[in-house]
């Protein structure tokens, strides 16, 4: 069989199919068995027309690297509302727990656009976190004259210390106006618990409710299974790591009056708030008189002054954050919790493939603060 008898035999055998066929994208004629040329719509050899191709309907072929912005900014968004409205409702009766609702609102934000929450939602979570703040470290500070009683206690006996008594005479103390106590300055051991003691009871409420961390903060786990590397460290580094000293609270006790805020009287010659009595020519009294004392007039009887270190508050700025309440920054990745992926040396790929580490972003989690940015030391 020559050629021509073989193009004839191949002709006959696809005369029962359509006009044309195609194989590896080459067009043949089904009449003379020729090729056709692209784009042509009659055979230039035989004359045949030429059915026109159907193209092949495209394969839906899966990115690695989906797109989640939409979904993130979505779930995002609904976590901001809802740790603001729970932080609103527990402000009053518990400020301790609402400033980590405050804090866990402040730090989701960071996923969302600037004003995409809202200037009202973005004012709301910030003065929140100071006033929860503040009612945690405002305390009252005891009378010392009236040692918290309220009434004040005066000498009604007219000879001496030894003779003189002391009694409750049912009038108002004038120094605290019979409240009994002074606006200041919560004890710092105190405020430091009553953090650590809010901050026990948020991961408490956030476990129960199905949610995970992200460092310090919490999410649902729809919204933490399509963060990205980036993303996980904005939420990480946007909740901040208390200093290990001050707990947050920004002070710490005074080293001078030991936290109490009293320190003993400077005035010369003052025991235990008295002094003795000395006559006009600046000897003091003899014989009879020689043992009379009077109350002293620098610290009025008390033997005890506010301390001029704190003012009388008790605490001081923590040294160690200078008041800020935050551990120091990370010196690593110096606050941004990311760093180079060293497996693909920051490229994304190894061998050609998505690096398997940093799943192509070239960034993984800083691993001295473990994406938090801060290093409580």
């Amino acid at each position: 069989m020559n050629r021509r008898d073989f193009v004839r035999v191949g002709a006959a055998a696809l005369a029962a199919v359509p006009t044309f066929v195609c194989a590896q994208s080459v067009l043949i004629c089904s009449k003379c068995g020729r090729e056709i040329k692209p784009g042509e719509t009659v055979c230039s050899h035989c004359g045949a027309a030429v059915a026109p191709v159907r193209s092949a309907e495209p394969v839906a072929v899966q990115n690695p690297l989906v797109d989640t912005r939409g979904d993130v900014l979505k779930k995002a968004g609904v976590v901001v509302a809802d740790s603001l409205r729970l932080a609103r409702e527990l402000e009053a009766r518990q400020p301790e727990v609402a400033l980590c609702y405050y804090q866990n609102a402040l730090a989701v934000m960071r996923l969302l656009p600037v004003g995409g929450t809202g200037a009202d939602s973005a004012d709301a979570v910030l003065q929140g976190n100071v006033r929860a703040m503040q009612a945690i470290l405002r305390g009252r500070v005891i009378c010392r004259w009236c040692n918290g009683t309220g009434n004040y206690q005066w000498d009604v006996g007219s000879a001496g210390r030894n003779s003189a008594t002391r009694a409750k005479s049912g009038v108002s103390c004038p120094f605290c106006k019979g409240v009994g106590s002074f606006p200041g300055f919560r004890e710092v051991g105190k405020a430091k618990m009553a953090v650590q003691q809010g901050r026990g009871e948020f991961e408490r409420r956030q476990m129960v409710a199905g949610d995970v961390r992200v460092g310090r903060a919490f999410v649902p786990t729809p919204l933490e299974e399509i963060l990205t590397v980036r993303q996980r460290a904005l939420v990480m580094t946007g909740m901040p790591v208390p200093c290990s000293a001050c707990q947050l609270t920004g002070r710490q006790a005074c080293t001078v009056c030991k936290g109490t805020g009293w320190a003993k009287c400077p005035y010369q010659g003052c025991q235990h708030g008295e002094v003795k009595i000395v006559d006009k020519s600046g000897r003091r009294a003899k014989r009879h008189d020689e043992g009379q004392m009077e109350k002293c007039p620098k610290c009025e009887g008390l033997g005890e002054v506010p301390c001029e270190v704190c003012k009388g508050s008790g605490s001081v700025v923590c040294k160690r954050c200078d008041g800020s309440g935050k551990a120091p920054v990370c010196s690593r990745c110096t606050g941004t919790g990311l760093a180079a992926c060293t497996k693909c040396k920051g490229t994304g790929k190894v061998k050609g493939e998505v690096c398997s580490e940093c799943k192509g972003e070239t960034v993984v989690l800083c691993s001295s603060c473990r994406g938090e940015g801060a290093v409580a030391r």
